[in-house]
């Protein structure tokens, strides 16, 4: 009795989980539709107005960004907008963050690579994490259908227990449980992203002042990827692919959302 009221409790927390990343997905109808309508508009006007175009794309971005959704699409949606727009830096910010919650989707990298193509003097994105490649192994299965995955085992474990097959019922909890595993390491790594991308050309320094010597005699190109490493007030320090650390104004980098 005692194991079933653990895998009934297990069960209601992964249905719990469920809820709170899928529970507003869908965002409001008529701001999204907005925000499309923005994006057609720039489309439209790309050819015999780039800057008004440029306008509607910033606009479409803006709209997708109050929108409070916190989806691949979403992020994805803004990245392209922001892309059209000359934003580069924050366009794959947001291409890394859709990345981020939907690591297998070939859309998102094309997207991403084709966004890189256009750093002036690319240095390369910083090494991947042990949990990045870790997650490696289990990104082919998207996240929602690993959490059903994980109820539907619950559901048999249950089902088995109550039928006195112990076995069985150890052997789907165990498996539901490595599921679940993956889900919340997923959310592990996306809420605890250290990513930033230079939004600005900027001077990489030795230490969070002006006063400082550079560590490059040219300054970072917009589209930068880098780590997060510490803010001060108006600095941050951030590392960038092998390893080399320096400090740039804040106002010059964002942060991967």
């Amino acid at each position: 009795m005692k194991l079933l009221h653990l895998l009934h409790s297990s069960l209601v927390l992964v249905f719990l989980l469920a809820l709170m990343l899928m529970g507003g997905r869908d965002g409001d109808p008529a701001q999204l539709a907005q925000a499309e309508a923005r994006y057609s508009e720039g489309m439209e006007l790309l050819a015999g107005d780039p800057n008004l175009a440029r306008e509607k794309f910033r606009e479409s971005a803006d709209i997708l960004a109050a929108s409070e959704l916190d989806t691949a699409g979403m992020h994805f949606n803004r990245a392209n907008a922001l892309l059209r727009a000359g934003d580069l830096g924050e366009a794959i910010a947001s291409y890394r963050a859709a990345q981020l919650r939907a690591p297998a989707d070939t859309r998102i990298a094309a997207n991403l690579a084709e966004a890189r193509g256009k750093i002036l003097r690319p240095l390369g994105e910083p090494a991947p994490t042990t949990l990045d490649q870790a997650r490696g192994l289990w990104s082919w299965l998207g996240e929602h259908t690993r959490l059903l995955i994980t109820a539907a085992l619950g559901f048999a474990a249950i089902i088995a227990l109550s039928f006195r097959v112990r076995a069985t019922a150890i052997a789907c909890a165990a498996l539901g449980a490595i599921f679940a595993l993956t889900v919340a390491a997923d959310i592990t790594r996306r809420t605890t992203a250290d990513l930033a991308v230079v939004t600005a050309p900027t001077t990489l320094r030795k230490g969070n002042g002006e006063g400082f010597d550079p560590v490059f005699a040219e300054p970072l190109p917009v589209g930068t990827e880098c780590r997060l490493l510490e803010s001060r007030p108006g600095w941050l320090e951030i590392e960038i692919r092998d390893s080399t650390r320096g400090w740039v104004k804040a106002t010059t980098a964002v942060r991967v959302p």
